[in-house]
């Protein structure tokens, strides 16, 4: 095996391990918050904590990460999230558990911005889409594994137990990452990289200059805001709404995630590379046309009363979300220069998360608690509340047209 695919295979399953522990939490949530008594809005800030504190330290990994040995910066991130994963099992207060949950965003941070910019520095242009499909499969993945086994986990044992059963994985994974070779930076580029020697200011310049960088990153925003919400309280829609167990909900919901985050990946990222030698836009309009069509389903999903309609609109849904991953992230990417490209990377990451999936979970939740204190059930008060990621939906789709190739002004 080359250095690059054992790279690609180390990343991979962190990614997984990454998601994993970042989504036992939504698998969670109603056992959780009894046991705790906690409100809607104290469960989505779960997550604005730990994306507030994950996106404050992106950037500065990204300074480090165009510094230092990369592997090394990640392995101690994947110790950190691991070690705060298990410590959530013992806490028996919301702010012992707010801080279990900011310090796996510190750790998170080190990984989710370093990891991207050394696949691009272990594989050429024309193989960089297949590798981001490989590489942003292990979402789906370990969405599924942290929602099964969650839930599986905390039927049996109760929630404290999917904690220790996610935060163990992670430290095998980084004392082998620890001991990896760092790519060289800009080696697979297809052009020189001239700017290697800019000053962080100057690298900020040339980000903020990138038009297609600009273009992919605010339709990751939108994105990523309907995702957040969807991917937290998805399972307790299913359980408030529709009765279901906490473990099958779990199951049910990881179920979905895997099967159509693999085929919403591998589809993107194989047209992309079929159609992109012939259109360049092939992998911003092939993202840009499903989020648009994802707003109808996801619409009915949110809406029916009917739970089969509900796992198969969900089905529909989330495959037509997850063939946008690999192009966009892809594309974000190759746009920018070796030499700034953690940099934008880790930028990319704050604004994402910064007007994202930090603030929509407690955004739905309060709208949840307002709904719901207006006399309407929890099931039917938090399934209008979710109505707020429709437009957030269509405006990702809509934002990737100014991602379209201009050779005169690119």
């Amino acid at each position: 095996m080359t250095a690059a695919r054992r790279l690609l295979l180390l990343l991979t399953g962190i990614n997984l391990v990454n998601y994993l522990d970042r989504y036992v939490v939504a698998a969670v949530l109603e056992p959780l918050g009894r046991e705790l008594h906690l409100t809607d809005a104290q469960l989505g800030r779960l997550t604005l904590v730990f994306i507030l504190v994950y996106m404050c330290a992106a950037p500065l990994f990204g300074y480090l990460a165009d510094r230092f040995h990369r592997p090394r910066l990640v392995a101690a991130g994947v110790v950190l999230w691991s070690l705060a994963t298990l410590g959530a099992a013992f806490v028996h207060s919301y702010p012992a558990l707010l801080v279990t949950r900011s310090l796996v965003g510190v750790g998170e941070a080190a990984y989710a911005t370093l990891g991207p910019a050394m696949l691009a520095d272990g594989f050429p242009e024309t193989d960089r889409a297949k590798a981001f499909t490989w590489f942003y499969l292990a979402i789906p993945l370990g969405s599924a594994f942290g929602y099964g086994l969650g839930g599986l986990v905390a039927g049996a044992w109760g929630w404290r137990a999917s904690f220790l059963a996610a935060g163990l994985p992670g430290l095998v994974l980084a004392l082998w990452m620890a001991f990896q070779r760092d790519p060289v930076r800009g080696a697979m580029d297809l052009a020189p990289d001239t700017d290697a020697t800019l000053r962080f200011v100057l690298r900020l310049r040339h980000v903020f200059l990138n038009r297609i960088w600009l273009a992919c990153t605010a339709s990751y925003v939108a994105y990523t805001f309907a995702m957040g919400a969807l991917s937290m309280w998805g399972p307790t829609l299913l359980q408030r709404r529709f009765a279901v167990s906490t473990a099958k909900a779990g199951l049910v919901f990881g179920g979905l995630a895997v099967v159509t985050g693999i085929l919403g990946t591998f589809l993107g990222g194989w047209l992309t590379d079929r159609w992109q030698k012939r259109w360049p836009d092939a992998g911003v309009g092939i993202s840009g046309l499903t989020l648009l069509a994802a707003v109808p389903v996801v619409a009915w999903a949110l809406g029916t009363l009917s739970l089969e309609a509900a796992y198969l609109m969900f089905f529909l849904g989330m495959f037509l979300l997850f063939v946008n991953t690999s192009p966009v992230n892809a594309l974000t990417v190759s746009c920018l220069p070796a030499s700034v490209r953690a940099t934008g990377v880790g930028l990319n990451v704050l604004f994402i998360h910064l007007m994202g999936d930090a603030i929509s979970p407690e955004l739905v939740g309060r709208r949840a608690d307002a709904l719901h204190a207006m006399g309407l059930p929890g099931g039917e008060a938090l399934a209008r509340a979710l109505l707020l990621v429709l437009p957030a939906i269509a405006l990702s789709g809509l934002a990737l047209g100014w991602a379209r190739h201009r050779p005169r002004s690119a």
